[in-house]
């Protein structure tokens, strides 16, 4: 305690002005005075007023001394009058007192002034006696102690009181009152502060008591509110320090009382900062830990935040002089407990290695916003330094230990290639060799055959990937639901579904009048002669595909609205890639991460997938007589032209939206990560980067917009539907060919087939062309709309689908017919 705070409770011993004899005649005669007052009131039953005034002063200073230690007197008694329950409330509250009426009034009045001290005393008293039980906290206990340290000395001025009472003969009421004057402000001071804890524990737990009547069966937390504990209590010391700062008595005492009470405070926050682990039985830091978040389940759990949640504030109770620095404070015990959990021993830095982290001139506190009487009771505020020194050191460390020993850069270039499909010269091979069991329904595909293949591919000396350290890293692995219903699964739950505005974009008549080509619905292929792809000739991708966008944005189109969802996925739709992280990694490259990496994956391989199908029919058409040579009818030609055409703009339209992903969004955001990581200076930026360039790859992929989603999986499954196709074209330009041939007898017959079977067929092209046209330029008019609201990256998907403005051009043509 400082001597400030003590001289408050001490008193000066005045000279005496006689000598022994003088003093000792006068202690007999109050002896003998006390002997008569008793002996009178025992026999007369007469009240102290009856008495003679020095009497009367003699024994109200008398009662005093005891009263004021919380012991009844014989003049002046407790008042019990007050509506309180019990003892036990009317002392948490403190006992109030009453004079003897009889007494001289000017005795009284003095006495009145005084009183109030033996009220602060015994609610003090019982204060400590409450808050010192263990429940209530570390801080708790040490402001206990500190208040417990001035009753002492309030117990000694009250000794030296009863000294001079009995040994000075010039010891009056009046002095009394003189002496113990300051030890009244003080007291009150320290009263208030308990009332004002006690108001606040009594608000938290009617509060508590109402969201348990609102929640029904929401068990209490703890018995103790956090609002009187840790830095609830420290809250309020600082709040009352700043109140009362014009008072120099009174800010020198909640000085001393903060300055103990945050101790044990500012040992949990040393143990945090610096070794990164929480010693808070008591739930009163500023930080609280939740045991049940594990870093196991982060390579696990798609929705999975260790680090997020595993360390979170309590933002009621954080100490108002820490708010500056709460989010050092929570980021270095995060960095720390990070490298702990890796095995790696943590030690005080030492001098150099602290003159290295923050120069040699210190930390600069001309920013630091805190009141400067905190900081002198905060130990002078060297908290500041610590935790600034904390902060670096643990930064750097964690920082180091992603960046350099865990390879962090290294670690997403092998996720690049493998995921992005980035020099996949393996890739190539690796599908070439488990084509046949790719073809398979997933749940029959072999994943340790898969698996083999892959890690043959990958230990070929002629691959890229053979240089790779982490290629045995690389699984594969089978998704049990197709792309875009897990796209759409995602986009649901995470409510970035929103309505496109219909006076924008999806207005009916709008529609009607783009595409006013297409004027007949109908399934594609539903034809008389029985030449139809039935439902359960689709492509089982196809078959996800349509199955989960079976509404448009303008309603059913003409074979698309089946649900065929339930068909089962083929090993190549449902092929995906899946990559072991270990520790810190997988603070960065979590499952969600990978997740996000594997969606990303599926699409370009469903893209590429989708270019090989329509390549592949370039290929047939190349080969096969019929596709090369001239046919000699010119209907037979311009029908054939036609599926040449249509082929081409569905090649155009594959390889311009692969090249758009690849080379306009996947590499360049990867460039822009590489660069942020190069300066990156905090272990947050690095994780703040990573999920900004995944979200944004997602996004101008067009994988987070429910509608774009919608219109492309229908534009891709007409040209999957089309390339299935091709097998029935070829029979059908057999068959057209066959009813030209000059040996047929009957001409006039020969030509009425002919032309039949010519509108028969032209009409099935025509459903695909018709389907093409809509839906292209459907995606062209949602991606110019939400190039204005989501992001400008679509205005260069709109320029490689329509470079020629072949589809502005229709839509022109058909507006003005």
């Amino acid at each position: 305690m400082s001597e400030k705070t003590r001289a408050s409770f001490k008193i000066s011993t005045p000279s005496s002005t006689g000598g022994l004899g003088t003093r000792a005649s006068v202690i007999d005669a109050r002896n003998q005075a006390h002997a008569s007052i008793n002996t009178n009131v025992l026999k007369d039953s007469l009240s102290v007023g009856s008495l003679p005034l020095q009497l009367q002063e003699y024994a109200v200073i008398e009662d005093l001394l005891f009263v004021i230690m919380g012991i009844e007197g014989k003049h002046i008694h407790i008042n019990r009058s007050e509506n309180l329950k019990n003892d036990q409330e009317r002392r948490v509250e403190g006992f109030k007192y009453v004079v003897d009426k009889s007494l001289d009034p000017s005795l009284k009045d003095l006495a009145e002034r005084i009183l109030p001290l033996a009220t602060y005393y015994t609610s003090i008293d019982a204060f400590i006696e409450i808050y010192s039980t263990f429940e209530y906290g570390f801080v708790n206990h040490a402001l206990c102690a500190a208040i417990k340290e001035l009753l002492k000395e309030y117990l000694v001025l009250i000794t030296q009181l009863e000294h001079q009472f009995r040994s000075s003969p010039t010891f009056t009421l009046q002095k009394f009152w003189f002496y113990v004057h300051p030890t009244l402000h003080t007291m009150s001071s320290i009263y208030s502060l308990t009332m004002e804890i006690r108001d606040v524990e009594r608000d938290a737990l009617e509060a508590e008591e109402d969201e348990m009547l609102i929640v029904e069966g929401f068990g209490k937390k703890s018995a103790i509110p956090e609002q009187i504990k840790g830095g609830g209590i420290l809250g309020i010391l600082v709040e009352r320090l700043t109140t009362m700062c014009g008072d120099p008595g009174t800010k020198k005492l909640y000085i001393y009382l903060l300055s103990k009470s945050s101790q044990p405070y500012v040992s949990m926050l040393h143990s945090w900062i610096h070794h990164g682990e929480i010693r808070d039985p008591y739930e009163e830091f500023m930080i609280q830990e939740r045991k049940s978040v594990k870093k196991e389940n982060i390579k696990e759990d798609f929705n999975d935040t260790y680090w997020e949640q595993r360390y979170t504030p309590r933002s009621n109770i954080i100490p108002p002089f820490l708010v500056p620095f709460k989010n050092k404070i929570l980021l270095a015990g995060k960095y720390l407990n990070v490298i702990r959990e890796c095995g790696i021993a943590i030690e005080e830095p030492k001098q150099e290695r602290i003159e290295e982290i923050i120069g040699r001139k210190g930390v600069d506190r001309t920013d630091v916003n805190v009141n400067s009487d905190i900081l002198v009771a905060m130990d002078g505020g060297r908290f500041v330094e610590n935790i600034e020194i904390a902060y670096k050191r643990a930064n750097r460390t964690l920082l180091d230990q992603l960046l350099k020993d865990q390879q962090l850069l290294a670690r997403l270039r092998s996720i690049k290639r493998y995921f992005f499909l980035d020099q996949s010269d393996f890739f190539t091979h690796f599908l070439d060799l488990a084509s046949p069991e790719l073809k398979k329904p997933s749940s029959q595909v072999s994943l340790t055959k898969l698996q083999s293949l892959l890690d043959l591919v990958l230990r070929n000396p002629s691959s890229v990937a053979y240089a790779d350290p982490f290629k045995e890293d690389l699984k594969v692995e089978m998704s049990s639901v197709g792309l875009v219903d897990q796209l759409l699964r995602i986009i649901n739950v995470a409510g970035m579904a929103e309505p496109m505005p219909t006076s924008t974009f999806n207005r009916p008549q709008r529609i009607t009048e783009t595409f006013a080509i297409r004027k007949e619905t109908g399934k594609i292929g539903d034809e008389s002669d029985g030449d139809g792809l039935e439902e359960t000739d689709r492509p089982s991708y196809a078959a996800s595909l349509i199955g989960s966008v079976a509404s448009s944005l303008t309603g059913t189109i003409g074979g698309f609205g089946g649900s065929s969802s339930k068909q089962a996925l083929t090993g190549i739709e449902a092929l995906s890639l899946d990559y072991t992280v270990t520790f810190p990694l997988s603070l960065v490259i979590s499952r969600k991460a990978l997740t996000k990496y594997q969606l990303l994956f599926r699409h370009l391989l469903h893209l590429k997938h989708v270019e090989q199908l329509i390549c592949n029919l370039w290929t047939e058409h190349s080969k096969s007589f019929y596709w090369r040579e001239g046919a000699v009818h010119p209907g037979i030609e311009a029908w054939k032209n036609r599926v040449f055409a249509l082929r081409q703009r569905m090649i155009v339209f594959t390889q311009q939206f692969a090249y758009y992903v690849t080379n306009e969004v996947l590499e360049p955001q990867w460039r822009n990560l590489e660069a942020n990581l190069a300066k990156v200076s905090t272990v947050d930026q690095v994780l703040q980067y990573h999920t900004d360039f995944l979200d944004t790859c997602l996004k101008e992929c067009m994988l987070t917009n429910a509608k774009l989603l919608r219109i492309y999986s229908k534009l891709v499954y007409t040209c999957v539907l089309f390339a299935n196709y091709t097998d029935k074209f070829a029979k059908s330009l057999i068959s057209l060919q066959a009813l030209v041939n000059p040996s047929n007898t009957s001409v006039s017959n020969s030509n009425t087939s002919l032309s039949s079977a010519l509108e028969q067929h032209d009409k099935t092209l025509h459903k695909f062309e018709d389907n093409f046209l809509y839906h292209i330029r459907l995606l062209i008019d949602a991606l110019n709309f939400y190039s204005a609201t989501e992001t400008v990256q679509f205005l260069c998907l709109v320029v490689r689908l329509d470079y020629n403005q072949y589809y502005g051009q229709i839509s022109g043509q058909n507006k003005m017919h």
